[in-house]
């Protein structure tokens, strides 16, 4: 499959790709002053996150945001924000400039109004780490719902989704503005999510719009 880095260990993984986000990271802040990252939530890039916060950057002038969110109050154990604040933002990083997508926890939709404005700055993001559903999601664009499907292709900066899995209610960067990105990367472990990806294109899963765009595919086998 092209642009796939198979590791050994996902350990061996999540340090080559740390430092070749490093590496960016330090290139784009050493030439525009600053430089902005958008990130996944799930249990698969926790340590990544972790390993690359005690790296030596500018982490005041790094902006974090989120690739999807769910719409819950960033306390809650299924908060994207609060994962990425409790595994990266520690030591170092904690100097990184952080961009809710959960401002108004009580209105789904005003909410979508006041993330969109704070996410602009997302725009031709400098890094975006996707991750990958077994059912060939990404980001908050799942194959089953209609919210999903007009995301994909929005214009917009911003949808409200609806995942299949509780809690439903998401709000996810749409598809075009995510494949602007300049360093895309998805990370995957496991056989059963490699031949998921394998099939991504013949049975027209969502992940299938973003490979083209996809600088490597950081997989290897041992979850």
């Amino acid at each position: 499959m092209e642009r796939l880095i198979s590791f050994d260990t996902k350990e061996a993984l999540e340090h080559q790709l740390a430092e070749r986000i490093a590496e960016i990271l330090r290139q784009r802040v050493s030439k525009n002053g600053q430089a902005c990252m958008l990130l996944s939530g799930g249990s698969t890039p926790k340590n990544l996150y972790q390993l690359l916060g005690t790296l030596d950057l500018d982490w005041s002038n790094i902006h974090i945001g989120l690739v999807d969110e769910r719409f819950v109050n960033q306390e809650n154990a299924s908060s994207n924000e609060k994962l990425i604040r409790e595994n990266l933002m520690t030591g170092n990083a904690s100097q990184a400039q952080f961009h809710s997508m959960v401002m108004d926890p009580m209105n789904y939709d005003s909410n979508l109004l006041l993330a969109t404005p704070e996410n602009e700055l997302f725009r031709n993001a400098d890094v975006i780490i996707l991750g990958m559903g077994d059912d060939g999601h990404t980001a908050s664009l799942f194959p089953t719902d209609d919210r999903s499907e007009l995301a994909t292709t929005s214009s917009e900066l911003l949808a409200n989704t609806t995942s299949p899995n509780e809690p439903a209610r998401r709000i996810t960067f749409c598809g075009p503005i995510l494949q602007q990105g300049k360093h895309i990367f998805l990370m995957i472990t496991g056989g059963k999510k490699l031949q998921v990806l394998a099939e991504c294109e013949s049975k027209k899963y969502p992940i299938h719009h973003f490979i083209p765009f996809i600088e490597g595919i950081y997989y290897t086998e041992n979850a």
